[in-house]
C-alpha cells in the first residue's frame, strides 16, 4: 500500500511539472536593441525603442546596416510617464516588448535636467531590465541617435556597445548609476553621446554615434557637461584609465618637435589626509607607457634626456586632472571623483559628525594635490628618431 501511495504521488507531480505552461516562444517577442528616453515641451515622456527585425538578422555582412537597411525598426510613443508610454508602444507592436536584449538606455538633455529618479524606478522594477546595460546621455533629444545607419555596424546600439567597450571615455553602466546615486559621498556621472560624421568637414559623409564627453549629476538631475579632455582627467583621478594616448612638445631650446606614447598600465590611488580636522586629497597617479613616435632631437637612450621626458608626460597628466577639477569643483560643484567616499571610508567618524551635510558646500574648496610618477618602459625596436640616424 506505501508502495502505491508514492507511485501515484509521483504520477501527479509529473503531471503537474511538465510541460512549459507559462513559456513565451522567441516568435512572439519584440527584441529590444536600445532605448531612447525624452521628455518633451509639455512634461510628457517619449519612449523609444529599437527593435530588431528577426529574418533580417544573420552573420555580419548578411544583412542590413541599420535600421534604414531593414535589420531594426525604430517605433516612439509618448505618454504621462515612462510605463504609459511603453504600453501605448505596445499597441502597435504584434509581439511582446522584451528588454533582456537591451543594450543601451540613452536619455535626452531635458528629461536628465529635470531628474532621471522616475526612469530608473521603473528600469530596477522591471523583471526583464538589464542592469548591464550601458547608460548614456545626449544634448537635445535621444531618439534621433537611434536614428542613424552607420557604415560599420548594423546598428547603431552595436555601434555604441562597442565604442564602449573599448574603454576610451566614461564607461558606466544602469546599475552602476544607481550604485552612485545611494553611495555617500559621490555625485554619478555617464558617458555623452553625439551624432557625428564619419568624415570630418564631410557635409554628405554618413553619421555615426560617438562617445564625445561626460555628463555630470548633481543627484538624479543632470549639472553640466566635460568634454573629452576633462574626461580623460577624471578618468585618471577615478582610477578607470584603460587606454589613452599621451603627446607632448618638446621646447624649441631642446630641438622642438613632438612625442607620443600609449599607455600600458596606470594606476590612481585617492588618499585622504587629516589634519586638525581639516581634510586634504592626495592622487597618486602610476603609470607605464609604451613610446609610439618620437618626433623631437632628443636621444631617448640617454637616461637623462629620458627621464626629461618622462617629466613632460607627468606634466601633462597633472594638468588633464587639474582641467578636470577645476570644472569639477569650482564650475559644476559635483564630486564625481569620490573624494567624500574616500573620506567616508578613511575616517567614517569625521565624515559622519563634520563633513556629511555639508559636504557639497565643503567640496569647491577641497584641497587636492596631484602627484603623477610616468615611467616609459618600452621605446620601440629603436631608440634615436630617423633624423637624428641621418
Amino acid at each position: 500500500m506505501r508502495k502505491r501511495g508514492v507511485l501515484i504521488i509521483n504520477c501527479i507531480l509529473i503531471v503537474l511539472l511538465t510541460g512549459c505552461w507559462s513559456r513565451i516562444e522567441v516568435n512572439d517577442l519584440s527584441i529590444v536593441m536600445a532605448t531612447a528616453i525624452d521628455k518633451m515641451n509639455n512634461g510628457k515622456f517619449r519612449v523609444s525603442v529599437q527593435v530588431a527585425i528577426p529574418k533580417q538578422l544573420g552573420p555580419v555582412g548578411a544583412g542590413g546596416t541599420g535600421s534604414g537597411d531593414g535589420t531594426t525598426v525604430l517605433i516612439s510613443e509618448t505618454g504621462e510617464s515612462v510605463m504609459d508610454a511603453i504600453q501605448r508602444l505596445q499597441v502597435k507592436l504584434p509581439r511582446r516588448i522584451f528588454f533582456s536584449h537591451n543594450r543601451n538606455l540613452i536619455i535626452g538633455e531635458r528629461a536628465a535636467r529635470d531628474g532621471i529618479f522616475q526612469t530608473l524606478d521603473f528600469i530596477s522594477r522591471v523583471r526583464e531590465a538589464r542592469m548591464r546595460s550601458f547608460i548614456l546621455f545626449t544634448k537635445g533629444e535621444a531618439a534621433p541617435l537611434l536614428k542613424l545607419t552607420p557604415s560599420m555596424e548594423r546598428y547603431t546600439s552595436e555601434t555604441i556597445r562597442e565604442e564602449q567597450k573599448l574603454g576610451a571615455g566614461i564607461r558606466i553602466r544602469i546599475k552602476d548609476f544607481i550604485d552612485m546615486l545611494t553611495t555617500e559621498g559621490i555625485s554619478p556621472l555617464g558617458a555623452q553621446v553625439a551624432i557625428m560624421p564619419e568624415e570630418k568637414g564631410g557635409k554628405n559623409s554618413k553619421q555615426t554615434p560617438a562617445i564625445v564627453g561626460t555628463a555630470v549629476f548633481h543627484g538624479d538631475k543632470l549639472a553640466g557637461w566635460m568634454n573629452d579632455q576633462d574626461t580623460k582627467g577624471v578618468l585618471w583621478i577615478r582610477n578607470e584609465i584603460e587606454k589613452a594616448n599621451i603627446t607632448v612638445s618638446v621646447p624649441k631650446e631642446k630641438g622642438g618637435g613632438k612625442i607620443s606614447v600609449q599607455l600600458m598600465k596606470g594606476q590612481s590611488k585617492v588618499k585622504p589626509i587629516l589634519e586638525q580636522r581639516k581634510v586634504k586629497m592626495n592622487v597618486n597617479i602610476n603609470a607605464e607607457v609604451e613610446l609610439f613616435e618620437n618626433g623631437s632631437k632628443l636621444d631617448l637612450g640617454n637616461p637623462k634626456e629620458l627621464h626629461y621626458v618622462q617629466t613632460l608626460l607627468e606634466k601633462d597628466v597633472k594638468k588633464k586632472c587639474q582641467l578636470a577639477l577645476d570644472k569639477g569643483q569650482k564650475q559644476l560643484h559635483s564630486d564625481i571623483f569620490g573624494f567624500g567616499n574616500a573620506l567616508y571610508r578613511t575616517y567614517p567618524k569625521v565624515w559622519k559628525e563634520q563633513y556629511k551635510k555639508q559636504w557639497m558646500e565643503e567640496f569647491p574648496d577641497l584641497e587636492v594635490s596631484i602627484h603623477p610618477h610616468v615611467s616609459i618602459v618600452r621605446t620601440g625596436l629603436t631608440i634615436k628618431s630617423p633624423e637624428m640616424k641621418d
